[in-house]
């Protein structure tokens, strides 16, 4: 048995759990799911509070029991915690991206973001597949019975942590409103008559600063719950991204075969950055 360690929001929970599925399928071995972190006053108290958010989706992997989750985490008991520390903290191996080689090893328990798609492209369409609603409420069929199937532009914005937490925004940023501008006159460039759909976390702010426009949808609304607004971001015929992991999969669960998704050159306030294989290939970088 395989155990995943979930952590983050929604688009961090889709990452990992997309790769423990990948070494799980490569291994032929059974997957569970380790949430247990989400108890933990430093989610629960946070400024952006955290909890498992892929209850909705077709998931073939089961939460971990307790038990399970001690046996697979600290199978040699006090000896594992000090090595977990020594890789983390001294090492500093935090799996924030692509290893072809950890994907190559047998494990028990993973813990990392593990943000490329190249983590688990060998079974892509497996990870399509469970990453869809099991059932779809009547506010999300209505609102995706709005969106223009040939003509939508989705327009992620993140704000929250980003903005609010000083440490996150430093490490982060926020993708400015020219990026946005610029992202958006390249659509127009290539796509005839696009209506712009936008989602934000701060749903307001979007609107006083982007104004009100015939070809602009604002979308974001308390009536909708977090993972229906990624779903309904991959509704959408092309996607302009913000440096996200919640943005990303909006994009990348898209089947437009061909969709136009443009994202940020600089994903994070880091040098060299940390994510080099975050961007799929075909993807526009400005």
């Amino acid at each position: 048995m395989i155990t995943i360690k979930l952590k983050g929001g929604l688009g961090n929970q889709m990452f990992q759990y997309a790769t423990g599925l990948a070494i799980a399928t490569a291994h032929n071995q059974e997957m569970k799911l380790d949430i247990t972190g989400y108890d933990d006053p430093r989610y629960v108290n946070a400024n952006t509070p955290r909890q498992y958010k892929m209850f909705p989706l077709n998931l073939s992997g089961n939460i971990a029991t307790i038990n399970e989750v001690e046996k697979a985490r600290n199978p040699l008991g006090v000896i594992s915690k000090l090595l977990r520390a020594l890789n983390q903290r001294v090492l500093k191996k935090h799996n924030l991206d692509y290893n072809p080689n950890f994907l190559k090893k047998s494990h028990n328990y993973i813990e990392g973001y593990f943000q490329s798609e190249k983590n688990f492209l060998n079974i892509k369409d497996k990870v399509l597949k469970e990453f869809t609603f099991k059932n779809e409420s009547k506010i999300f069929l209505l609102e995706k019975s709005k969106i223009d199937k040939v003509n939508s532009v989705s327009v992620h914005i993140r704000r929250g942590d980003y903005v609010s937490d000083p440490k996150i925004n430093s490490t982060h940023g926020v993708c400015s409103k020219e990026y946005y501008e610029q992202a958006m006159s390249l659509m127009r460039s290539k796509v005839d008559s696009p209506i712009f759909y936008f989602f934000s976390d701060d749903i307001e702010w979007v609107k006083k600063e982007f104004g009100e426009h015939a070809d602009f949808k604002y979308v974001s609304s308390p009536s909708l719950e977090e993972y229906e607004e990624l779903m309904l971001m991959s509704s959408c015929a092309h996607n302009i991204i913000a440096n996200s992991s919640f943005s990303w999969w909006g994009a990348y669960l898209n089947k437009n075969p061909n969709k136009i998704v443009i994202a940020p050159k600089k994903w994070v306030n880091i040098a060299p950055d940390p994510h080099p294989n975050i961007i799929p290939e075909g993807w526009v970088r400005i």
